[in-house]
């Protein structure tokens, strides 16, 4: 008794359960049959030359992308932050546009997104004329900085964009000085002469104008009194200046202003050229200084606003490249194929 009457129960139970699996099975297999297919994993991106990191992060390819295609033009990368060689405009970033030139050749004329802390002149002003000659001009994209030789660089563009806080720098040429054991600009020995000038100036006119007040002699008695007043008093300061390193600190400058002229003259006359060289190299108290865009757009004599198009495009840029990691990327989008 016991044993049939413990089955019973059993056996419906295990019928009914089958009959649930079968159920639930069917069930399964139905919503299965409906549910759309998993989506593709996202694809990613690096940059066609060189990137630091393993691929580029996803929101900088999309703002990158967009501006594409608000410009109607390929973009490609010179985006140089952190320590990560090639961390400057050098002779590595140059090579890496040389070997790139069958590219540019294909894509016309393209845009240059550009962050960069500067580098050597001779590399900056190398890298934009290779961009005008094989792709047949470029637009520069300053989203936050491109500073000293990336600012020469961008020089050589015949449309620059800026972001709204973004900043270019002087191009004063930095040089090593072995005495102080740090780096100095050319500018510094120049600037120190054009003050002493000014200072000795400023002190003829105060000496003579105390002796004339004092004496009521003429002036053709007391100022070759106090000319060689002043210049005994300057004579000690003049003495220190080494003329052999002077005459090379100013040719080092006028490498930098010739350079930035030439970069210049295709897009600007002759006249404003000189007047917009000379005023980035000497007309800033020190090479860090801060050339917003408003200051620059006067300058040059046009708005560097971005259009409407890609205003907002270019404030995303901005936002992704300092809400990153260091980043050095040096070409065009590239996808990165998984096996």
């Amino acid at each position: 008794m016991f044993s049939s009457v413990a089955q019973g129960p059993t056996k419906r139970a295990s019928a009914a359960a089958e009959r649930n699996g079968k159920a639930n099975g069917q069930k399964s297999q139905s919503k299965a049959a409906k549910r759309p297919p998993a989506p593709e994993e996202s694809k990613q991106f690096t940059a066609s030359q060189f990137c630091s990191a393993p691929a580029l992060p996803p929101d900088l390819v999309a703002a990158i992308q967009d501006l594409e295609a608000g410009l109607e033009r390929p973009v490609w990368l010179c985006i140089q932050q952190g320590e990560t060689k090639p961390a400057s405009l050098g002779p590595q970033t140059r090579m890496a546009f040389l070997s790139a030139r069958s590219e540019l050749d294909a894509d016309g004329p393209v845009a240059l997104l550009l962050e960069s802390p500067g580098g050597f002149a001779p590399d900056a002003f190398n890298i934009a004329r290779i961009l005008c000659r094989h792709a047949g001009g470029f637009t520069a994209v300053i989203p936050s900085y491109a500073k000293s030789a990336a600012t020469l660089l961008a020089l050589g563009a015949e449309k620059i964009m800026m972001g709204v806080d973004a900043e270019f720098g002087p191009l004063d040429a930095q040089l090593w000085d072995s005495e102080r054991e740090e780096r100095t600009s050319a500018l510094d020995e120049i600037q120190a002469l054009e003050r002493l000038h000014t200072a000795a100036l400023e002190q003829l006119d105060e000496t003579m104008f105390a002796m004339m007040a004092g004496t009521q002699k003429r002036t053709e008695i007391m100022l070759p009194i106090a000319c060689r007043f002043v210049s005994d008093m300057m004579a000690p300061l003049l003495e220190k200046i080494d003329t052999v390193h002077y005459a090379k600190q100013s040719r080092v400058l006028k490498v930098a202003e010739d350079y930035a002229t030439r970069l210049l003259l295709p897009h600007h006359g002759p006249k404003a050229a000189g007047v917009i060289a000379d005023r980035l190299v000497n007309g800033y108290p020190e090479h860090g200084f801060v050339i917003d865009r408003k200051e620059m757009s006067d300058l040059m004599g046009v708005d560097l606003t971005p259009p409407d198009a890609v205003k907002n495009v270019v404030q995303r840029l901005d936002e992704c490249l300092w809400a990153e990691a260091p980043l050095v990327a040096i070409g065009k989008l590239k996808e990165i194929q998984y096996e």
